[in-house]
């Protein structure tokens, strides 16, 4: 699967308005909702703040993939969000986020939901790709930069 098939332009959002993970919860979980992809936010929102309690899904270096496994869900659902202040999402580094990745599979699908994650974190080893997401002013730019980067891995 690629990933660039998840990105619906409706569940990206520049510019993120949280400053906390609790917040930013609320405000991806919402991305999805308001395209008409979930039906049950508030559900959504606490099995990933319950995931959250498990260990921070910020990875570092100013990233964030929450992830959970959700029978509100048919299908693979990605939501991105980008935040120029940066986020205190308690990451593994300490340091604030800026690039977050929500990513909910369906319950009975662990291994498709593992490959897509996995495809992501080898995207986000590639600088050129983070620093086109962190310098992106619309949305465009932003479904452009998954595409070349779909195309560079093959």
């Amino acid at each position: 699967m690629k990933i660039l098939d998840l990105i619906d332009p409706q569940c990206i959002k520049l510019e993120l308005e949280s400053r906390k993970k609790k917040e930013l919860a609320e405000e991806m979980v919402d991305l999805l909702f308001q395209s008409g992809k979930i039906k049950e936010k508030e559900r959504v929102k606490e099995t990933m703040m319950e995931r959250e309690k498990k260990g921070s899904s910020g990875i570092g270096e100013g990233i964030a993939i929450p992830h959970i496994m959700s029978s509100e869900v048919s299908q693979t659902l990605m939501a991105f969000g980008q935040s120029k202040k940066g986020i205190n999402f308690a990451s593994i580094d300490g340091k604030p986020i800026y690039l977050v990745f929500l990513l909910i599979g369906p319950a009975n699908d662990a291994m498709l939901h593992l490959k897509i994650l996995a495809k992501l974190c080898r995207f986000l080893h590639n600088s050129l790709f983070k620093e086109a997401l962190l310098n992106a002013n619309n949305k465009e730019e932003i479904i452009q930069a998954f595409a070349e980067e779909e195309k560079r891995e093959g």
